[in-house]
């Protein structure tokens, strides 16, 4: 099997998790504009090698709003952030 990486990029607004840029094996990306409200951004990686039967899937921090108060009360409401693609 081909090494396979994806990537959801997610996005936390005033109106919840929106979906990001993405990356789709066979597709390539897909470029989507961060929302100009978002407080917080995440990336979600699902990485597939030919050495391992295993999926490896993470979520990181790629940004965060130095201006934004209520990100806690933000996470709280909705969540974390997806961990899907």
């Amino acid at each position: 099997m081909a090494n396979r990486k994806e990537w959801t990029e997610w996005h936390l607004t005033p109106q919840g998790w929106q979906r990001g840029a993405t990356r789709v094996q066979g597709q390539g990306n897909t470029w989507v504009e961060e929302p100009t409200d978002r407080v917080l951004s995440f990336v979600y990686q699902e990485l597939e090698t030919d050495g391992s039967s295993e999926v490896e899937k993470w979520a990181e921090e790629t940004w965060r709003s130095k201006k934004a108060v209520n990100i806690d009360e933000l996470i709280r409401k909705y969540g974390p952030a997806p961990e899907k693609l």
